[in-house]
């Protein structure tokens, strides 16, 4: 017996199905279709499954695209506001550049460079007049406050940058991989449907493909769950580690919010300072009398540090029961498609770990081999990174492999101008 179902159930008029064959069906006893049919439904579903999973991928990497903008632009200002030569800072700009794509070219020299520089740019704005290097060395130790916070700031942005850097490297890893051919068979027979209105729906397979009484019931929400996790389970370590990065990046922001806070601060206490001198010693007037004649610029609109994204986006983004919900919608608990009938779904929920996928029946064997083992350890040495700066400490460390100036030579050179200006 042959029924022809109306084309806008599979966009495909070339499509027959047929009531019971089983004797022909890929999914023998759960399905009416013939062979040929089902291999268009597996085309098919290959084409939107991964599409609109990955859809939900990308939907997350532009809300951490757009707060990663943000923290581009307090770099870049922090760059341009310090004292630097342009050829310096276009040459520092492509060591940060580095650093955020997890080599450090940056040596001791250039850090303490930076620091001085950063301290001594934010000092000139609050004054609205240029610091001569005679001022500068004569408030070498008056700046100490100002140059550490400078370097916590600029190490949290830039450690936060390095943890966006590794998100994009799991979502690519994650997209870069096709689903088993396990998880589009499993999609065919569960009924899988893209989120459209139900008239317009395309459904992934299934005797609710053929059948009157059948042709517009909801796929039952706990096999979409099992269908999908076993879908994703070559993806569960890339789903763990996004969720780490977004509770370390989201800890990260609120500590760069301080230490912005603490560089705004310390460039006041310095400010005042300076004015202080200016009143009471006459050796740093006679040197720095300039610095009472800047004109004091408003204030500039701070940056926000509202995140758009939060630790359940991280964790939705690879989650069954919300992609069930949410990008397959239409799943019910009753009264709807349990693989073969119409009915309950009454087999159990397997937990989105290696062990609990292994005994999943809608997708068995094993997922797609997504290797991350580079990006785990570039996740390692970033959170070695953010529990140093919530520990209060200087993140940023000249690299062993660059050749630098001594440190203590560093200070002996500073503290020898510091003693000659006096």
């Amino acid at each position: 017996y042959q029924r022809r179902v109306r084309g806008t159930l599979l966009d495909d008029s070339s499509i027959t199905v047929t009531r019971r064959n089983n004797d022909i069906c890929i999914l023998t006893g759960d399905s009416c279709c013939n062979k040929a049919v089902e291999n268009k439904l597996l085309e098919k579903t290959k084409t939107i499954l991964k599409n609109r999973v990955f859809l939900v991928l990308n939907q997350f990497y532009q809300k951490l695209d757009s707060d990663k903008n943000v923290k581009n632009a307090m770099l870049t200002k922090l760059i341009k506001t310090a004292t630097l030569s342009q050829a310096r800072r276009m040459e520092m700009n492509e060591k940060f550049s580095s650093y955020r794509a997890g080599t450090n070219t940056l040596s001791s020299a250039d850090l303490e460079e930076m620091k001085s520089a950063a301290a001594r740019g934010a000092l000139t704005i609050s004054l609205g007049v240029p610091v001569s290097d005679e001022c500068q060395s004569l408030l070498y130790f008056d700046m100490e406050k100002l140059k550490d916070s400078q370097m916590k700031y600029l190490g949290s942005i830039l450690v936060m940058l390095r943890g966006y850097e590794i998100m994009s490297e799991l979502v690519t890893a994650a997209q870069s991989q096709d689903l088993s051919e396990q998880c589009y068979i499993g999609a065919v027979r569960g009924g899988l449907k893209e989120g459209v209105p139900e008239i317009e729906a395309l459904k992934f397979g299934g005797c609710n493909l053929c059948l009157d009484s059948t042709s517009f019931s909801h796929p039952c929400a706990k096999l979409c769950r099992n269908i999908l996790s076993g879908c994703l389970k070559g993806h569960i370590k890339i789903r763990e580690y996004l969720q780490h990065l977004a509770l370390n990046q989201i800890k990260l922001n609120d500590i760069l919010e301080e230490y912005a806070a603490e560089v705004v601060q310390a460039t006041k206490e310095l400010k005042a300072e300076v004015k202080s001198k200016l009143r009471l010693d006459p050796d740093f007037y006679k040197t720095c009398s300039s610095l009472q004649r800047g004109t004091e610029p408003e204030e500039d609109p701070s940056y926000s540090f509202d995140l758009g994204y939060n630790e359940n986006d991280a964790r939705d983004t690879l989650d069954s029961d919300w992609l069930c919900k949410f990008v397959f919608s239409g799943v019910s608990e009753v009264n709807c498609w349990n693989k073969s009938q119409v009915g309950e779904y009454r087999l159990n929920i397997y937990e989105f770990t290696n062990e609990g996928q292994r005994q999943n029946p809608e997708v068995p064997g094993e997922g797609p081999n997504i290797n991350i083992d580079d990006i785990i350890d570039s996740y390692e040495d970033y959170k070695v990174k953010v529990e140093e700066l919530s520990e209060g400490r200087v993140s940023l460390k000249g690299s062993s492999s660059i050749s630098t100036v001594p440190s203590f030579l560093l200070l002996t050179l500073s503290l020898t101008g510091y003693l000659i200006a006096t």
